[in-house]
């Protein structure tokens, strides 16, 4: 057998199982299609939960004490995430239009934008982001783990630390982290929109137990302490203004991944409203009240043991070395249960499934959602995310990276949602390499140029947030600082700009058939589409497993990349260019045995 056969027996092995072969191939697998309509369940419950574990989680609670770094005050903290939640709504909502416009992911709302080849700059990016993310949110859940492990065992608790010195983290966090790795894991067998249970009990369980550590302290420190008013604001001036620019960026990019990939799950919401409602109250009542109770907490172990502990997993562990009492032991297992929940239900909805959707879209012939997922923890290792809390430094600049390059692809999806698709995309037409989404070589250069604008000039910002001595142009810090605000605009109006000036011809507005039963036949004839009872099995099946239009990727109208083919100008604005190669192909059929028989 030769070298060339051996490989490809290796890559048909390494293929996704799937019923129907045909219904993967380079460019889709069943990951990727529309949300049938039955499984788009979430209200506003689940919605609000989507978005409020992120909220109801360690890193938010600890979030406060990076005004120490900027010389902020607590209370002016807070108004900052308000100000930064406000900016996420915003960004979110507007973005979350492709998912319950058409029911697509992340994947195909890039296809839409950034071409069929295009898309992969932002899939990529958006892959990178989640494994980051994902490393961070799991080390904060060993920590969790080991709050559990310490309630069961005394020598847990007082484990010796057998890693060396130079590495920042003990054997106990490193046990933790494992274990947090492996229980996630088996998360990975569920389907996305049937996270919502979890999310909205791990926001309840972590809620009450968050709670119930405020109200234990304040009551033993009778009262809140004084850390809250008491810390007063370092900063004055135009650096006062900088200063609240920055956590403005800082609060935004923190949670700008999940705004990014928004469609991923606005696309299993029930209705607009509960998606609107949902996201909203997520990102304006927790946000608000979980820092609050991280400064609270920080202020009364201030006054009560006489040191600011920002980690709740901290404050248990000083319990639970003072006083290995049943109480303390409970409270830790309780606690502990509670934080590792929330923390397996944010790491897997917005890192693990996030990135196991985006990896199908690279790959879709060998990669479905849980092997994306799973390769995404895998790989979070690489990022050594025990570095990030070693300072309030290292976490603000981790965070804030994050909207530097993530802000820019939300402006352009929004701007190419409302000013130039008006919200009306073909979803067959993401599956065929040259179609509509084909743009220039399979490439919307516009999309990428407006991208680079936007992201580039927060980049040496990055650089000197990690080492202020790489230069010191004021501009480029400030640049920086507001770079949520900056790049956004610069993205946003130059891709405008550039389709003004450099159009696109749209021939396909929407397909004129619900193909893959994402809608209600009320909402599907809304849409000016035939319902999906309507249709044949036999046309089904053409359009979603792959009969019937092989030669559709290879198609192209001939002429330049922009040119539109007359048979495409004469067809209706609706028509779907799979139809008319399917046709064609028909035609040639029918001719060929017609000569054959002569």
């Amino acid at each position: 057998m030769s070298f060339g056969s051996k490989v490809s027996r290796a890559l048909r092995f390494l293929e996704i199982p799937v019923k129907d072969r045909a219904s993967v191939s380079f460019l889709k697998n069943p990951d990727l299609q529309p949300i049938k309509s039955v499984n788009q369940t979430w209200g506003f419950w689940s919605n609000f939960a989507y978005w409020g574990v992120m909220s109801f989680s360690v890193s938010t609670w600890m979030s406060a004490s990076a005004a120490l770094g900027v010389g902020l005050s607590y209370p002016e903290t807070i108004g900052t995430f308000i100000v930064g939640d406000v900016l996420t709504i915003i960004f979110t909502l507007a973005n979350s239009c492709p998912g319950y416009d058409w029911k697509v992911g992340f994947t195909l709302a890039q296809r839409f934008v950034f071409g069929i080849y295009g898309s992969a700059f932002g899939i990529i990016i958006r892959i990178l982001m989640s494994i980051v993310n994902y490393g961070s949110n799991a080390w904060l859940g060993g920590l969790c783990i080991n709050m559990i492990l310490d309630s069961w065992s005394h020598h847990y608790l007082h484990l010796p630390n057998t890693l060396s010195s130079k590495v920042a983290m003990t054997t106990k966090e490193l046990i933790g982290f494992i274990i947090f790795h492996v229980l996630t894991a088996f998360c990975y067998l569920m389907k996305p929109y049937h996270m919502n249970y979890i999310l909205i009990w791990s926001c309840v369980a972590t809620f009450f137990s968050m709670l119930g550590m405020v109200i234990y302290l304040a009551k033993q420190a009778h009262g809140v302490g004084e850390l809250f008013t008491s810390t007063k604001s370092t900063a004055t001036g135009s650096t006062k203004a900088w200063a609240w620019v920055y956590m403005i960026s800082y609060w935004f990019g923190s949670v700008s991944p999940g705004s990014t990939n928004q469609s991923d799950y606005s696309r299993f919401g029930s209705s607009n409203w509960a998606i609107w409602a949902g996201t909203i109250c997520a990102l304006l009542i927790p946000t608000t009240l979980i820092p609050v109770f991280g400064v609270i907490g920080a202020s009364t172990c201030d006054k009560l043991y006489g040191e600011q502990f920002w980690m709740p997993m901290d404050i248990f562990n000083h319990w639970l070395t003072t006083n290995y009492s049943a109480g303390a032991r409970a409270g830790a297992f309780f606690c502990g249960l509670s934080f590792v929940l929330s923390q397996m239900s944010y790491t897997i909805s917005n890192c693990g499934f996030a990135s196991g959707m985006d990896l199908a879209g690279l790959l879709p012939k060998y990669v479905d959602i849980k092997r994306g997922a799973l390769f995404a923890a895998c790989v979070s290792w690489a990022c050594l995310p025990w570095n990030f809390y070693n300072s309030s430094s290292t976490f603000l600049t981790v965070m804030s990276s994050f909207g530097v390059v993530m802000t820019p692809i939300i402006a352009v999806m929004i701007c190419d949602n409302f000013l130039i698709r008006k919200r009306q995309y073909s979803i067959t037409n993401a599956f065929i390499l040259k179609g509509e989404y084909y743009f220039t070589k399979g490439v919307n250069w516009r999309a990428i140029v407006a991208w680079v604008c936007g992201m580039a000039p927060g980049l040496p910002g990055i650089a000197w947030e990690v080492n202020n001595n790489y230069f010191h142009d004021s501009g480029i810090v400030k640049f920086f600082y507001g770079d949520s605000f900056f790049s956004f605009l610069i993205s946003f109006f130059v891709y405008w700009g550039l389709c003004i000036f450099f159009p696109f011809k749209i021939t396909v507005k929407h397909d004129d058939k619900d193909y893959y039963g994402a809608f209600t036949d009320e909402e599907a004839r809304k849409k000016g589409m035939v319902p999906y009872s309507e249709i044949s099995e036999e046309e089904i099946r053409a359009y979603t497993l792959g009969e019937g239009y092989t030669t559709g990727h290879e198609y192209r109208p001939e002429g330049s990349d922009d040119e539109i083919s007359e048979l495409v100008k004469t067809s209706s604005e609706n028509t779907n260019e799979f139809e008319i190669v399917h046709h064609k192909n028909n035609e040639k059929q029918s001719s060929t045995a017609s000569e054959k028989a002569a």
